[in-house]
């Protein structure tokens, strides 16, 4: 599986590593042993000889963790060499399925050796070193309409080069769960299991067209939790490490009747699970015990119909966000203690309010137009308009010369896009 980013090949630049790069290619194995064409029961060995990205522990992707794609900040390994290849071992049966996996990435950490220029003297050098993965996880179908997911992980994350605490080991470890009540509607697979729409077991859904049932009604709802402990520096106590809790909380449903497609989706993550690849909102260390936070808290509905003589699918859809926040005290000579905030949307993209200030929300609104040309041919327009007035900049203070002033910047942002999609 391979990807190309078109726009980075047509700069001519000659970094072939920005426009051509490994989507998760894999080989797998799979020994059946009952079950039928549609839902095999086997064992499986599934290989990842390049990028084990896709293989996660959660099941909305917005709060998966333990990806290892590095070029777009989503690598649960710091500062991570190269790619992270992994493997997988899984039963299915036609109740249930079992698994346990493993990714091995290199990681770039301090390391102390005994300098040979005499004296014994120790010397602390950066090296890559190899850290491990692990990840496992089942499903059981109570009903044909009752599902219930649970899937945990533990990484390594190289180690700490602070001072007080260099060569002490960084990880993460924690667990996610969800629960599935549905009809007429599969359960939503995970990010790995999609790795599967070339399994010659199961039909190819790369871009495939809806397919509508009119005269059946379905729906799905689901709930999703997870739960980490990330190892970091003791910001409080010197030479001290500390386990630092992360958590995230989501729900979604949809409806299909007739024509018509429905969709909610609500997630609440606080600040250290926004932040959990970094990790940490100080680099490796745990937040002050002094410092204030809020959780992001993110809502969306979205809805859509299909016409099938004029084979145009239109759509709307809308969300609210409140994001998370890093507050602390300051004291401003002459003006006595104030509030700072800082406004952290996702993995790096922050925003530093004015003294005094608080978060907005961020409100986002989309229509969207699907016209299918033929069973193979698709195109798609779209416009997006973002009323963000959490994002500022650094001025010159008018009243003061040259002294610097931070305020607002112009909160709406209108996107237009239109693209072509073509599945052979």
């Amino acid at each position: 599986m391979l990807r190309f980013d078109l726009s980075a090949l047509a700069a001519n630049t000659g970094n072939l590593n920005q426009a051509l790069y490994d989507s998760g290619s894999y080989i797998r194995l799979f020994y059946k042993t009952g079950g039928t064409d549609a839902k095999p029961e086997g064992l499986s060995a599934t290989f990842l000889p390049l990028d084990a990205d896709r293989m996660r522990v959660g099941y909305l992707y917005d709060i998966t963790w333990g990806g290892s794609a590095s070029y777009i900040n989503q690598s649960i390994f710091p500062s991570l060499v190269g790619s992270a290849p992994g493997a997988k071992l899984q039963y299915d049966n036609h109740r249930f399925y079992a698994y346990g996996a493993f990714k091995t990435a290199t990681i770039v950490q301090p390391q102390q050796v005994i300098n040979p220029g005499g004296e014994n003297d120790v010397e602390t050098v950066n090296v890559g070193e190899t850290n491990y993965g692990f990840l496992g996880g089942l499903g059981f179908d109570f009903t044909k309409n009752f599902r219930m997911d649970a899937s945990g992980g533990y990484f390594q994350q190289g180690r700490f080069d602070l001072e007080d605490v260099r060569g002490l080991p960084v990880y993460t470890y924690g667990g996610a769960a969800r629960l599935v009540v549905h009809d007429h509607m599969p359960v939503p697979q995970s990010v790995d299991l999609v790795l599967y729409q070339n399994d010659p077991n199961a039909p190819m859904t790369l871009f495939a067209l809806p397919v509508y049932t009119p005269e059946v009604t379905k729906w799905s709802v689901s709930v999703e939790g997870d739960v980490l402990g990330q190892h970091l520096k003791n910001y409080d106590v010197e030479g001290k490490t500390k386990d630092e809790p992360a958590y995230a909380v989501a729900a979604q449903g949809v409806l299909e009747t007739g024509y018509l497609r429905l969709s909610v989706t609500g997630i609440m993550r606080n600040l250290q699970f926004v932040v959990r690849n970094v990790p940490g909102f100080i680099p490796f260390q745990s937040l002050p015990e002094a410092a204030k936070t809020d959780p992001e808290l993110f809502g969306a509905i979205a809805a859509d119909y299909h016409f099938p003589k004029l084979h145009l699918t239109p759509g709307i859809g809308g969300g609210v966000q409140l994001p998370s926040t890093f507050k602390s005290d300051i004291d401003v000579t002459g003006l006595g203690v104030s509030s700072r905030t800082i406004v952290v949307r996702s993995q790096g993209d922050e925003s530093i309010l004015p003294f005094g200030q608080d978060r907005r929300p961020i409100v986002q609104a989309r229509v969207s137009l699907r016209w299918d040309l033929s069973t193979i041919l698709s195109a798609v327009v779209w416009a997006q308009l973002v009323y963000d007035n959490n994002a500022t900049l650094v001025v010159t203070d008018p009243n003061e010369g040259t002294a610097s002033l931070r305020v607002f910047q112009d909160p709406f942002r209108l996107g237009f896009a239109a693209s072509l999609q073509a599945r052979y």
